[in-house]
């Protein structure tokens, strides 16, 4: 059964020559579909490879505890397949004639943003697995890269994390400064296997003001088998990723609140079990990697008043925001967690020398 049923017209009708055109091998689709009051249905992106110059394309995006949705696409262009030449074949001393394929060389899509032709900021399409395409912010300044894999703010559709631990695998939201966005766990991966060492940088921002900026190395998001473990070695030990409780989230599996099971005990996470003074529980939202149960960046988007990000309203939502330690030692209370909800968060993956790093640097936030 589809939720919605979409048909897309595509007609290509192109001067071969002025477009710098030699052959037609298939397409890209980018698909956002919204209600008419700007609500997020689905949005996915996929490629069509064919070499024919007229057809019909069904897609179907499936997703886990939904219903799919199904796009229709007919296309038509005046671009011509790839090319075939006549050459000579001999056998013996009497020569044939015969079709053979020129050798091409298919260019290597790009991987991540390091790997992108246009070295201008924005949304880019990469291929982190080689052959499916996520658009994603690419961040350029003075040379130095960022992909970004992870994003939370007020621009933008104020989408739900708080979703299956199945979708976690998979993109959603929209790329952008300030946007809600994550990459997927299996993309993750994927750039943890592609040969080249990533680090990762974490802007915490309240408002417009920056409020730190945290640095890993040899940041690694294993299998799906290995329930997507999270490596990493810290720049500044003791707080973020590396703080300490029973456990950290470097090296805990990513989990939500339903499957959660270790390092702690559901009752012993303050992620799902904090209790204010007035007996007020919180509850689980959003997946993560939670080792130490002190931080959530998918957690609940509250927005900042006047510059202030203090969770004030939790006991009406019972939700403790987008979190992630910033000093070691134990929070408020005694609790893990700091009640500190930040606004615009950013995971971006860079190469470069970490020196590089300006650490005062708070374009991100404004």
């Amino acid at each position: 059964m589809t939720r919605s049923a979409l048909l897309l017209l595509l007609y290509w009708n192109l001067d071969v020559n002025a477009q710098n055109i030699t052959e037609f091998t298939g397409f890209n689709v980018s698909l956002k579909l919204t209600t008419a009051e700007g609500y997020l249905i689905d949005q996915y992106n996929f490629r069509v490879d064919t070499t024919d110059n007229q057809g019909v394309y069904t897609y179907t995006s499936l997703r886990p505890e939904t219903l799919s949705t199904t796009i229709s696409i007919a296309w038509a262009t005046n671009i011509p397949p790839p090319s075939f030449t006549t050459t000579t074949e001999f056998t013996g001393s009497t020569p044939t004639r015969g079709p053979t394929e020129e050798p091409t060389t298919t260019p290597k899509l790009p991987s991540d943003c390091d790997e992108i032709s246009n070295r201008t900021s924005g949304v880019h399409i990469i291929y982190p697995d080689g052959k499916t395409p996520v658009s994603v912010y690419c961040e350029q300044k003075n040379s130095l890269t960022y992909t970004v894999i992870q994003s939370r703010g007020t621009v933008g559709n104020n989408i739900s994390f708080d979703i299956p631990f199945a979708n976690y695998s998979d993109w959603f939201g929209e790329a952008g400064i300030g946007n809600n966005f994550w990459i997927g766990l299996d993309n993750m991966n994927a750039l943890s296997t592609n040969g080249k060492s990533y680090s990762l940088q974490i802007d915490l921002c309240c408002g417009s003001q920056l409020i730190a900026k945290q640095i890993y190395h040899n940041f690694k998001v294993d299998t799906k088998a290995n329930q997507y473990t999270l490596t990493a070695t810290v720049d500044i030990p003791g707080i973020g990723l590396d703080y300490a409780s029973t456990g950290k989230d470097i090296g805990a599996p990513f989990s939500t609140y339903k499957d959660y099971k270790l390092p702690k005990g559901k009752p012993e996470c303050d992620q799902f079990e904090y209790e204010d003074d007035d007996g007020n529980l919180s509850i689980g939202y959003g997946g993560w990697w939670f080792g130490s149960c002190g931080n959530n960046l998918n957690g609940f988007l509250y927005e900042s008043i006047y510059g202030n990000c203090k969770v004030t309203r939790f006991a009406t939502t019972k939700l403790l925001g987008i979190n992630m330690r910033t000093s070691s030692g134990q929070g408020v209370g005694g609790y893990d967690v700091d009640l500190v909800s930040y606004d615009r968060v950013r995971m971006a993956l860079f190469t470069f020398d970490s020196i590089n790093v300006d650490r005062l640097d708070d374009t991100f936030c404004r």
